[in-house]
């Protein structure tokens, strides 16, 4: 990790990141599903390796999906207790016209009954984008190896993003990336996003590899209580992307 960083807080910043993998008040759970955490086998990837090299492939990918239309499925709902008391369910086609400028083609009748929340298509954008951890995301971060871990059959080594001072702490992301051994490229990412469209809410974000060399994100998820507007709401967020074309 980079020096400088006070020891202590920066045990106390750890703790809290790991606090994000188990399971809470929160319905995610950033471990499971998945093996065992090998904590003891060293990482192929330095600190200064993953800033060069992972978060410059975050770059690329970001700029490559620009060049991608996809299906987007969109599904938000609001609960008391366990009853849904509002929803959003929307299914969408992102495409480009003759121009280049940006398309949306509704495939399916849109539901809205949502009355505690609001959500917009450019909230869905920034949702995606707080997932795409570049240097720049990066640069009030300090990064900690946790050890190796299957996704799937995939091997990658583990990292949690921690905030290096408290006064970084609230703002972006904290949580844990998945990177795949083969190729340097985030794949999983788990953590809690202070600027989302509800306020802070721990996510579970999934990806998929597309035309061999892009990972994607494929679903975005949360589902627990928030502050909107000085009320506490549970809020149950799913976005699913799929059928990647080239534009």
């Amino acid at each position: 990790m980079p020096t400088g960083t006070n020891p202590t807080l920066q045990l106390a910043l750890l703790a809290a990141a790991l606090a994000l993998a188990q399971p809470a008040a929160a319905q995610i759970n950033c471990v499971e599903g998945l093996e065992p955490l090998e904590a003891t086998v060293e990482s192929r990837l330095s600190v200064t390796d993953f800033i060069r090299e992972v978060a410059a492939k975050e770059a690329a990918f970001s700029h490559a999906f620009t060049r991608y239309g996809y299906t987007l499925d969109v599904s938000v709902q609001t609960l008391e207790g366990e009853t849904v008391d509002g929803e959003l369910r929307k299914t969408s086609r992102m495409d480009s016209d003759a121009s280049g400028a940006r398309r949306t083609t509704v495939l399916q009748e849109p539901v809205n009954t949502l009355t505690r929340v609001k959500l917009t298509d450019r909230d869905v954008d920034a949702l995606r984008d707080a997932f795409v951890l570049t240097t720049a995301i990066l640069a009030d971060r300090d990064i900690v190896y946790a050890g190796r871990q299957k996704v799937g059959n995939i091997d990658a080594d583990v990292f949690d993003i921690l905030p290096r001072t408290q006064d970084s702490g609230p703002h972006g992301f904290i949580g844990r990336t998945w990177v795949r051994q083969r190729g340097n490229a985030i794949i999983r990412i788990c953590g809690r996003v202070a600027g989302g469209p509800f306020g802070p809410m721990r996510y579970s974000v999934e990806r998929m590899q597309i035309a061999d060399q892009y990972w994607f994100p494929a679903t975005i998820r949360a589902d627990e209580d928030t502050e909107v507007d000085n009320r506490t709401v549970h809020v149950r967020v799913t976005v699913k992307y799929s059928d990647y074309t080239p534009r």
